[in-house]
């Protein structure tokens, strides 16, 4: 309408210059009649602008726009044959002609703003997409823009839509679940408790499951088989998984240690690849610890829903006797054995390390640790130091490339202890081109984990990697000889794991600690290598100054200036959680020596599962400790991403 407006104030110019005239000639020759007669003309053509202004502003201007104006006469034989719509409009986006398309579908668009039909149509014009398709009246349309001109096509695609939307829905789905430690309890409990378990709560999982549309097969006594559609599978979200808890909840009113895991795959209609993905997943789900669901798209990454409790070990007896069978084969069947940590190696990794090459050494094979030049923790290299001589007579420490240099590939065994993603290991630039890789670690599994180890023993529930090989160590028919240093090494682990055995101990981690101290650990140089000087005191009672309350169980240090040694955080972290209230600390600063790295230390008592937060940020760990380095962040933007995933869990947890 705005090319209208111009012609509204030449009139209206018009008319008082010639009302000005009339009155002038009045004055001059004082003739009424002429007076009356230029009067009645003026009012006259006056009144009719003003009504078809009006008009036009009621009803609009249209324009008879024939489509072979814009396309040719061919062109349009070819839209009306192909059923497809046209809309001509004008500068401010005002409809001013549509084509008979319209009208057969009821649809009144003509005077109105693009937008008032469909709102998506704006982005054509603020996103400069090729098309969107919207939805109106039950019926979807497909619009795109012809450039350069004012003409807008429509296509119906509501059968296509339809059609592809019921595909979705009916894409298959297959899962597993399976019930944690239910065949501990099978193997020693009676009939009666059995009788209440399988009544209580795989009963109800099984009602479960065919709510929901599954058809559910049992593999064996803990776990089930399940087939789904993608429409099922998506309401099982929107529900948060919600039978996880109620599995919980019923195991802690029989008093037993059972939770549930499931893993969903999707994404292809080769059945091959989602049997390969479903067993994987359910595997990552036990390594981490249980009580929580792992699903993947085929094309995407691994997703998680759950993991809020820790989950109760799953090593047996028979289990860690079996595993230590298989680990002693595995390097027996060896000439050489390439042991490697992860940078900024820690005691836990380092006691590993060494525990490890004292077993193959005691196997009569040629072992070497691939931890020589790696970055380390301070206290660690003081106790190294101490150790020198003693642990050089003993074991073989090389160099990550002189490790790659002398490996061979194709035969030689390389153990990764105390990790297993490849980003983090000291044997990154090598760890792809190895055949036979064993993996001994405590931290919870995730999908950045190395590919196709040959023997894998992750075992979340114990407090460090040294325990774990202290008793496969113990399970062996053969003496391993373990001396002071590398015992008060493999001591000091547990002990920091387990922040002195105030968490996540139970009694096998003492069990080991124990057995560790009969083989010659030094506790009284333990205690002393843990000790700190005034310098660190001061800072990291300074840090502790600066945490803040993040929704009253939280708390949040965030240092943006002077750069912070990497272990500084994580004693800061820990400190936190002496705080009455706190279930989880997060400490975020950049990295001394690495000033580009914006590193987060976090912390929780086992209220709290620290590591899903990490791992939504890029990182990983294990359920109370876990940590993440970033370099596209820095403090600032570091902590607000992390309170917005706190809200996200806080809003998940409790929703209104």
């Amino acid at each position: 309408m705005k090319g209208f407006q111009k012609w509204q104030y030449i009139t209206f110019v018009a008319c008082i210059v010639t009302i000005f005239y009339i009155g002038y000639d009045f004055l001059k020759t004082g003739n009424i009649v002429k007076l009356i007669f230029e009067a009645f003309l003026l009012a006259f053509f006056e009144g009719s602008f003003l009504g078809l202004w009006f008009a036009i502003r009621k009803k609009g201007y249209q324009t008879e726009v024939d489509v072979s104006r814009f396309l040719g006469k061919d062109a349009k034989g070819a839209l009306s044959f192909g059923n497809i719509g046209l809309l001509t409009y004008n500068d401010e986006y005002i409809v001013t002609w549509a084509s008979d398309f319209f009208k057969e579908r009821g649809i009144h668009i003509v005077n109105n703003k693009l937008t008032s039909w469909i709102q998506d149509t704006r982005k054509l014009f603020e996103d400069e997409v090729d098309y969107v398709i919207g939805e109106y009246e039950d019926s979807y349309y497909e619009i795109s823009r012809k450039v350069n001109s004012n003409v807008i096509y429509v296509r119906d695609v509501t059968s296509y839509q339809k059609l592809s939307k019921q595909y979705l829905e009916n894409a298959i789905v297959v899962g597993l679940l399976q019930l944690d430690n239910y065949l501990e309890y099978q193997s020693f409990e009676n009939e009666e408790t059995m009788a209440q378990i399988n009544m209580k709560l795989r009963g109800p999982l099984i009602s479960w499951a065919k709510e929901h549309n599954m058809v559910v097969r049992r593999t064996r006594a803990d776990r089930l088989f399940v087939v789904l559609n993608k429409k099922s599978f998506e309401e099982l979200k929107q529900d948060n998984f919600s039978i996880l808890q109620i599995v919980k909840d019923e195991a802690n009113r029989l008093d037993v240690s059972i939770t549930l895991s499931m893993a969903f795959a999707y994404g292809s209609n080769d059945f091959s690849d989602l049997d390969d993905m479903v067993n994987q997943l359910i595997e990552l789900t036990q390594s981490r610890g249980g009580d929580q669901v792992a699903f993947r798209n085929m094309n995407g990454p691994v997703q998680y829903v759950g993991g809020n409790s820790e989950g109760g070990s799953t090593r047996s007896k028979v289990r860690v006797h079996t595993m230590a069978q298989s680990i002693q084969g595995a390097m027996r069947d060896t000439d050489k054995i390439f042991i490697v940590g992860h940078v900024d190696t820690d005691f836990d990794c380092m006691g590993a390390a060494l525990g490890m090459s004292s077993w193959a050494k005691a196997l009569g094979k040629t072992a070497y640790i691939a931890l020589r030049d790696v970055s380390r923790d301070t206290q660690l290299d003081d106790v190294m130091q101490h150790f020198k001589q003693q642990l050089l007579d003993r074991h073989k420490f090389v160099t990550p490339n002189e490790a790659m240099e002398m490996m061979d590939f194709e035969n030689d065994l390389l153990i990764l202890v105390d990790h297993g993603i490849p980003a983090i290991s000291s044997a990154r630039p090598f760890i792809d081109n190895c055949k036979n890789i064993l993996v001994i670690d405590h931290h919870r599994r995730s999908d950045s984990f190395v590919d196709n180890p040959m023997l894998t023993y992750v075992e979340p529930a114990a407090s460090s990697t040294c325990e774990l090989i202290v008793e496969l160590i113990g399970n062996v028919p053969n003496h391993v000889p373990i001396y002071e240093s590398e015992a008060t090494i493999m001591y000091l682990g547990i002990l920091v794991d387990t922040n002195r055995f105030k968490m996540h101990s139970d009694a096998r981690t003492f069990e080991a600690a124990a057995a560790l101290r009969s083989w010659g650990a030094n506790a009284n140089l333990a205690e002393k290598a843990l000790c700190i000087d005034y310098t660190d005191f001061v800072i990291e009672n300074h840090l502790i100054n600066l945490a803040q309350w993040v929704f009253s169980r939280y708390m949040v240090v965030c240092i943006d200036g002077q750069p912070v040694e990497k272990t500084m955080l994580a004693k800061v972290a820990q400190s936190l959680l002496l705080i009455k209230g706190c279930d989880a600390s997060f400490v975020i600063a950049r990295l001394e020596n690495k000033e580009k790295v914006t590193a987060v230390s976090a912390r929780s008592t086992g209220a709290y599962n620290v590591q899903k937060i990490m791992e939504k940020l890029n990182g990983g760990g294990h359920f109370t400790a876990a940590a993440v380095e970033r370099t596209d962040l820095d403090p600032q933007k570091c902590k607000e991403k992390l309170i917005q995933l706190l809200e996200e869990e806080e809003h998940e947890s409790n929703p209104a």
